[in-house]
């Protein structure tokens, strides 16, 4: 990613008149506002920096800022997609001063797992595709973003799941 370096006066005042650009990319995509105009509006400062201080011979500015906003968007899609790792974390607070045997926890987090994939048979589709995401690093709020859902709706579809997958489980 470029970086962006400090924006002259008239690079500002026009990015201000080319404003609408951003808004119109975001509502032809149908995008969501709150979740990606931060991701936009770096892609297409960018453009601007550059249509001032290195233009491309015959290409609109309106051109080079929708490809340099879809490209943010791409970056941010590749970032959010990436694989998860997922630490042990100790801490220091623990009264007792042994650490667990790391085979113990992965024990745990498989007997976790295989009982998560037998609860997932009482799970919606919308659920088990949250799921699959919890149960690969991402926490709800990725899964949510990853699933173009609005976070409250993804608490709520897990709430939902916890009470039927306890009486499920009994």
């Amino acid at each position: 990613m470029r970086a962006l370096h400090p924006m002259t006066q008239e690079e500002r005042e026009f990015a201000e008149q080319k404003h609408d650009l951003v808004i119109d990319y975001l509502r032809r995509k149908r995008l969501p506002m709150d979740d990606f105009y931060d991701v936009v509006i770096f892609g297409y400062l960018s453009a601007v920096q550059q249509y001032f201080r290195n233009p491309p011979a015959g290409v609109s500015f309106e051109a080079m800022a929708v490809r340099a906003m879809k490209d943010s968007i791409l970056r941010d899609s590749e970032y959010h997609t990436r694989a998860k790792r997922s630490g042990v974390t100790v801490s220091m607070d623990d009264t007792d001063s042994t650490l667990t045997d790391p085979r113990q926890d992965t024990e745990r987090q498989v007997e976790g797992k295989a009982l998560l994939e037998q609860v997932v048979s009482v799970a919606t589709p919308k659920e088990a595709r949250i799921i699959n995401l919890l149960m690969d690093g991402f926490v709800l709020r990725e899964a949510a973003r990853l699933l173009k859902m609005p976070r409250a709706a993804a608490v709520s579809c897990m709430e939902d799941f916890c009470c039927r997958a306890s009486v499920a489980i009994g």
